[in-house]
């Protein structure tokens, strides 16, 4: 599901699930985590980008779906931490290459990245809610990077957003032609890779320093535990699942 590749001084991860629209389940989430933490071991700026035309379109929704006891919710809610949190706690800077629709997990994964660039047909949603689930991630940290109202226009709506858009509600830094992707990427590579690591992992670290709140956890796996017992949101998920 996950390639690893240095690139001078990055590590690219990349999501290989075309099938799927490079959606992530469980042992992904924790794949993810594994390998960023290698490439905080191993480069100086890790980069996160997909195949095809997706960059990710969250979690897969017969995992939610699948999570019928509480320990199956608890290891769901903690995979999504480990890894969404986990971008935030590296020492080395994070940067989303979105080469294409980044929904759910995969919008919240743009957010917590450190740097963003999008492809012009870029398109970001939160479509969570209407599934019966919510956006852990996102809940946290959105209302802080593009205002309360935004965020509750994505996660109460689940409507997309294209990529000038999400430019304009700070989400991203750059919105660039598809062939300018990569180019654009290794541009902030090359800059970071500049300045000594132990200044980068400084800025990086004070700018995230709310990751450390410990209370994140509990309130993630306490929610959606809470909506995996309530019979709508189950008919929601299984409504999707039949279209």
């Amino acid at each position: 599901m996950l390639s690893y590749d240095r690139r001078g001084d990055a590590a690219w991860i990349t999501i290989d699930r075309p099938e799927k629209r490079n959606a992530i389940h469980v042992e992904g989430w924790r794949e993810l985590a594994r390998l960023l933490e290698r490439a905080e071991a191993e480069a100086r700026a890790a980069v996160l980008t997909g195949v095809g035309d997706a960059f990710c379109a969250g979690d897969d929704i017969e995992v939610i779906d699948g999570a019928e006891t509480a320990a199956e919710v608890e290891e769901l809610g903690d995979c999504l931490h480990e890894a969404l949190f986990g971008v935030e706690k590296l020492d080395v800077p994070v940067i989303a290459a979105v080469n294409g629709l980044a929904y759910g997990g995969g919008m919240e994964l743009v957010v917590g990245c450190d740097l963003a660039v999008a492809v012009e047909g870029a398109t970001f949603a939160l479509p969570e809610t209407r599934i019966g689930a919510y956006p852990p991630y996102a809940v946290e940290r959105v209302a802080a990077v593009g205002g309360r109202k935004r965020l509750m226009e994505l996660s109460l709506t689940g409507e997309p957003i294209d990529a000038d858009r999400a430019l304009d509600w700070g989400l991203v830094n750059r919105v660039v032609p598809e062939w300018e992707l990569e180019p654009t990427v290794e541009t902030f590579v090359e800059r970071i890779a500049e300045s000594p690591a132990a200044s980068i992992a400084t800025a990086k670290r004070h700018a995230a320093r709310s990751a450390s709140d410990a209370g994140a956890r509990d309130r993630v796996v306490g929610a959606l535990s809470q909506l995996r017992r309530d019979d709508d949101c189950r008919d929601a998920t299984r409504a999707f699942l039949e279209r």
